[in-house]
Parts: structure tokens; C-alpha cells; sequence
């Protein structure tokens, strides 16, 4: 596999007398591979296609002043926000400043001034793009379905150019509110514009304050310390660390373990609504993202959830998968994990009668504009299983309707609510009637509890 690290060089410079006594530039120019980086930290903000990289690397520095090299070639990385600065040493170190060689593409030099001689650590940060991440989720439930252990991934799809290797990485779960997508000024060419095109193209104070807000913000959670909640302006989002260091080689990707979860409580629920799930009551888990739930640290990003169970003979059934989208702290989740043929749900027309009817003479004959028909239903859910189970039951009824039955209650304006409790080997029915009014009997369309 190759391995291409982005090319650091220092390069130093020495001024020359001529030999009549004129100053003349001469360049006595020394070449150093700098040493491979000593740390290296991805902060993946995956709304934006961008990601911030912290890298630590050693330089040896002579008195006075000295020309670095950096190079980009063959990357994403957005010039314009190649930054540097000293971790040890700044009283005696200063950067003073940065320029764009018109003869090197993808190249620029900054101008470090020296009080000392030998090895300072500094600090190299730059925005990239090509980076970005999945979550997924794998949810084993045990025997009795009475706790689950959840374990969650984030895979990791490097095509920036560039070879990560021994990384820390981050991920931003939210959405992050720049002013336009660095990606977009990474890959406008290979040469850096000039001010005024920079200016012209990108607003640049705007842009900058931008991600100097985000610079900052990521530069406040340090290596090892916990993942936090960001609030800044228009964005909200969260940062956390996957434990670890991770090499993720260019057009590779790398999946990694965001968080593990035991003895996890989630509730069972069966839900019965024929318009959504056909006529077999449907099985749901539900938990929610909190503390009593043994989550609750950490947001949840959108992934796909595969749900098992333990089937007490050292094995899992695979019970089905679910998309979710991010799911905030104290928020709930609810896994469709199929229909239970060990449920059943019967309903019965009881019969139909109609009423209170309208009649217009003209033109003749005489006909009916309005009426009402009222329907008697009769439900029941039977539980063969050997546990008792919670069920919901919804009905859409449509039209101008008033509906009687113990225990309804409105979802919304066309859909009523039946909940009950099945013993294990029990059944429940229920009865109730709705008068549809029709015709010009119509005078809104909703259902009124009588």
C-alpha cells in the first residue's frame, strides 16, 4: 500500500555578499524531511464535507530567521487554512507570516523567527475535505426480552488524498452553520488565489470568522477529556472521541466502536393499525436515550439499526433493521422489529343502520341529498404468548363522524386510540359505534367523542 505523507520541509536560508561589496541574495538552501507526525487528530463535521486535522510535529530551528515549506499536492486541504504555531516555547518563537510561491503550486512558506536553536513541537491545523463517516447500531436483545445490550459503530471513508495514520478521531453529530462549504474553495485549482481573488470569490472576513469559531470550538475539547455538548450561534451540535487511534489509509475506510451499552431496559409495545402495517399487530422495542436507560451520554447520529435476539441455544435471531435519524438525549427510539403471529387482532362488522335522511323533491323524483350511517364494530386481540403484552390499536375513520366506546380516545382528528393491557394466554375485546354523517348531513370532517 503507498503511504504518502503530506511533505513538510524546513528550508534554511543564507544571505550572501558579492564579492565587490554589493549585497546580492545567494541561497544556500538545506532540504530536511521533517519526522513523521507525532500525533494526529480528525474532527469530522460530516454536514459539511469538512474536517478539521490537528497534527504535532517536531522541527529543528536555527537563530533567527527560518523558511518552511509545506506542501498539499494531490489533496483536499484548503491553503488558505493552513495555520501553525509553537506548543512549547512561544515567548522565544514567533511566525511572522505566510507566503504562496508563484513558481511552486501547491506549496507555501511561512517565515518563523527563532530566539533558539534545536527540536520545538508545533502545532500544524488545516481544513480538508473528502472525509466523512456513517453510524450504525447492532442491538442484541436476550432470551426473555426484558434488556438488550447496544452496541454502536461509525464507519469511517477517507478520499482526501492523504493517509491518516495513529489518528484520533472526532465526529461532530449535528449540523454546523459555515458560511459556504470549504470543499467547494479547495477544489476551485491548484494555485492559491491572490488577495483580491480570494477576496472576490470567498468574502474572506466573513468566512474566516467562520471557521475561527470552529477552529476554536474543536480546539477546546483536548485529547482525552469528554465528550460536551456545543451551542455556537445557529449551530448545535455535539463532539465526541472514539476511544483509541486509528489509521485510516486514503480511499480506504475503517470501521470503529463509538459506544457499548449493557443490560440496556427497553419496553415492548404492539401496535395495531391496519391503514399502516396491513391487519397483524406489529411488534416495537422501546427505549429512550437517558440514564435510566443506560444511554444517555452521547446524542445518537442517524444509522441503520440491526436488531437480535438471544435464542437460548448459544445463538441469535435476527428480528430486523430500522434507519433512525439522530436522536437527541432523553429522546425516545422506537425499533420495528416485525409482526408476532403469536398476537392476534380480529375486528367484526356488527352491522350497519341508516338514518336521519334528507330529501329533495326537484328535480323529480324525489331523492335523498343526506343521511347518516352508524356502524357497530366489535375487536378483540387475542395473546397466545406466554408473557402479557401492551398493545395500542388505531383506527382512521374518515368523514364527519361521531363515535362511541369506552376507553377511545383521539390521536387526531380522523383517527381514534384504543390501549389495553393482554394477560399471557388471555384475550380483550371491545365494542363501539360511529354514526358517519353523509351527504348534506356533512358539516366538517373530523370525529367528536360522544
Amino acid at each position: 500500500m503507498r503511504t504518502r505523507q503530506i511533505q513538510l520541509v524546513a528550508v534554511l536560508a543564507a544571505v550572501a555578499l558579492t564579492a565587490g561589496g554589493g549585497a546580492a541574495w545567494g541561497r544556500n538552501v538545506d532540504l530536511a524531511t521533517v519526522p513523521p507526525r507525532e500525533s494526529v487528530q480528525l474532527t469530522i463535521y460530516n454536514s459539511e464535507d469538512l474536517t478539521l486535522v490537528r497534527e504535532v510535529r517536531s522541527l529543528t530551528l536555527k537563530k533567527g530567521t527560518n523558511a518552511i515549506q509545506y506542501s498539499w499536492a494531490d489533496t483536499l486541504i484548503d491553503p488558505t487554512s493552513v495555520e501553525i504555531r509553537p506548543l512549547e516555547k512561544e515567548e522565544q518563537i514567533e511566525v511572522l507570516d505566510t507566503t504562496f510561491p508563484g513558481d511552486k503550486p501547491e506549496h507555501l512558506v511561512w517565515h518563523i523567527d527563532s530566539k533558539l536553536e534545536g527540536q520545538v513541537k508545533f502545532q500544524v491545523t488545516y481544513f480538508t475535505s473528502g472525509l466523512s463517516w456513517s453510524a450504525d447500531y447492532v442491538l442484541r436483545a436476550n432470551a426473555d426480552e426484558t434488556e438488550m445490550g447496544l452496541d454502536g459503530y461509525v464507519q469511517v471513508y477517507n478520499n482526501s488524498g492523504e493517509d491518516y495514520e495513529g489518528a484520533q478521531v472526532r465526529l461532530v453529530v449535528g449540523v454546523v452553520n459555515l458560511v459556504e462549504k470549504i470543499q467547494e474553495l479547495a477544489r476551485r485549482g491548484l494555485v492559491p488565489p491572490a488577495p483580491a481573488e480570494v477576496a472576490a470569490a470567498a468574502k474572506p472576513a466573513v468566512r474566516r470568522m467562520a471557521m475561527a469559531g470552529a477552529i476554536a470550538k474543536a480546539e477546546a475539547v483536548e485529547l482525552g477529556r469528554p465528550a460536551e455538548i456545543v451551542k455556537e450561534g445557529l449551530s448545535e451540535y455535539f463532539i465526541y472521541t472514539i476511544e483509541g487511534e486509528h489509521t485510516v489509509p486514503n480511499r480506504w475506510s475503517q470501521r470503529m466502536v463509538s459506544f457499548q451499552a449493557r443490560q440496556v431496559k427497553f419496553e415492548i409495545l404492539y401496535r395495531i393499525r391496519p391503514e399502516q402495517y396491513g391487519p397483524r399487530p406489529v411488534r416495537f422495542f422501546m427505549l429512550r436515550n437517558d440514564a435510566e436507560h443506560k444511554l444517555g451520554t452521547t446524542p445518537l447520529p442517524d444509522g441503520l439499526v440491526r436488531v437480535f435476539r438471544d435464542n437460548g441455544r448459544d445463538g441469535l435471531t435476527f428480528l430486523g433493521q430500522q434507519a433512525v435519524t439522530y436522536v437527541p438525549i432523553k429522546a425516545d427510539v422506537e425499533l420495528n422489529v416485525g409482526p408476532d403471529d403469536e398476537v392476534v387482532w380480529e375486528p367484526k362488522e356488527m352491522g350497519v343502520t341508516r338514518s336521519s335522511f334528507i330529501f329533495e323533491e326537484q328535480p323529480a323524483p324525489a331523492h335523498v341529498v343526506g343521511w347518516d350511517e352508524t356502524v357497530g364494530m366489535r375487536e378483540e386481540i387475542r395473546n397466545y404468548k406466554g408473557k402479557g403484552i401492551k398493545a395500542e390499536v388505531r383506527r382512521v375513520i374518515g368523514g364527519d363522524v361521531e363515535l362511541k366506546g369506552e376507553g377511545a380516545k383521539l390521536y387526531d382528528y380522523q383517527t381514534v386510540e384504543f390501549e389495553f393491557e393482554v394477560g399471557a394466554g388471555k384475550k380483550v375485546d371491545w365494542e363501539y359505534s360511529y354514526t358517519r354523517h353523509m351527504g348534506k348531513n356533512v358539516k366538517q370532517s373530523r370525529i367528536l367523542l360522544k
